[in-house]
């Protein structure tokens, strides 16, 4: 049987939920002082929606479990240098696999996991 991870894992300690709605704090997608490879995460009234996204991925990222019977792995991220529309960037990349039961769906269910 899966590893069920508390949501709190996720999301961070200030998760709630109900039926209708859940509520992930700000506070809680900050990167811990300390960590190896940290980044900067600013809470504002005024975030966009891909440092939201992205502050959010890193979190369940660095928080995931790691047992062998996880449905949810998160490689480890890589870089290298690119090109894009004539300036160099960094292009940061990672996998995020998913593991359920399922034959027939082009997508992950995620009632399945």
């Amino acid at each position: 049987m899966p590893s069920n991870p508390l949501v709190t894992a996720f999301f961070g300690p200030g998760f709630t939920q109900d039926a209708e709605k859940f509520t992930i704090l700000k506070s809680d997608l900050q990167a811990p002082v300390g960590l190896p490879a940290p980044y900067e995460f600013t809470p504002s009234a005024t975030n966009r929606a891909e440092t939201l996204f992205l502050a959010l991925f890193l979190r369940a990222q660095r928080n995931q479990d790691i047992s062998l019977d996880s449905e949810m792995v998160f490689t480890p991220f890589e870089r290298e240098l690119v090109m894009r529309f004539g300036i160099p960037q960094i292009r940061y990349f990672c996998t995020f696999e998913i593991f359920v039961k399922d034959s027939i769906s082009s997508v992950p269910s995620p009632n399945l996991v």
